[in-house]
């Protein structure tokens, strides 16, 4: 299933929700080290959260820079974003941009990396970059993929209270906003559980 027609709405709504505090993750540097028989990946980032400037180091094991990288964030992360438990990869492909290369042989070549997310109603969302690391590209549209779903979850808390207290306060006006803001924002993933962790702790 292709992704919600709000796709390009529900962006313009997260960073008109979370303005200067929109979560954006930029990694600083990467280092791997793999084996090959038996296959074994560890990848160790030092990750940066651009809007507040917070800073931490994520070490993960996979098959693979892409697995090891992925699953160690997701760690990281759903505690906070317990969201983030319910999507997976649904395809994911690199294509060296030939015309882009600057030798002879072509191997520095800029690698395309295109990402298909699934979220728990099988919507894809698609993430892509390119760079002449294939590295580098893969985590960098890892982490958009991420970013796209830690600020819908962090936008659909924003407006779960904001709505919570309209409806205390009868403002049918704002009631009805937000709840069209829900709307969009639902159709990224399940909050199932994001909701019965707001309700628990709520007073």
């Amino acid at each position: 299933m292709p992704a919600p027609e709000s796709y390009a709405d529900a962006m313009t709504l997260m960073r008109e929700i979370l303005g200067d505090s929109y979560t954006h993750l930029h990694v600083e540097r990467v280092r791997v080290e793999e084996t090959l028989d038996p296959q074994n990946t560890c990848v160790t980032c030092e990750v940066t959260d651009t809007a507040n400037n917070e800073k931490f180091d994520i070490v993960g094991h996979g098959t693979g820079v892409v697995d090891a990288f992925f699953h160690a964030m997701v760690e990281r992360f759903a505690a906070e974003y317990p969201s983030l438990k319910t999507i997976h990869f649904s395809s994911f492909s690199l294509q060296a941009l030939l015309d882009t290369k600057k030798n002879f042989a072509g191997t520095d070549a800029e690698t395309e990396v295109t990402l298909q997310i699934s979220n728990s109603e099988g919507k894809l969302f698609p993430f892509s970059h390119s760079s002449r690391s294939m590295i580098s590209s893969s985590i960098i549209t890892s982490l958009l993929g991420l970013e796209y779903f830690i600020n819908s979850e962090r936008a659909f808390v924003t407006i779960y209270y904001a709505l919570k207290d309209a409806k205390a306060r009868n403002r049918s006006d704002l009631v009805q906003r937000y709840s069209n803001s829900l709307a969009i924002l639902v159709q990224n993933t399940s909050y199932s559980q994001v909701i019965e962790k707001l309700r628990k702790e709520m007073p």
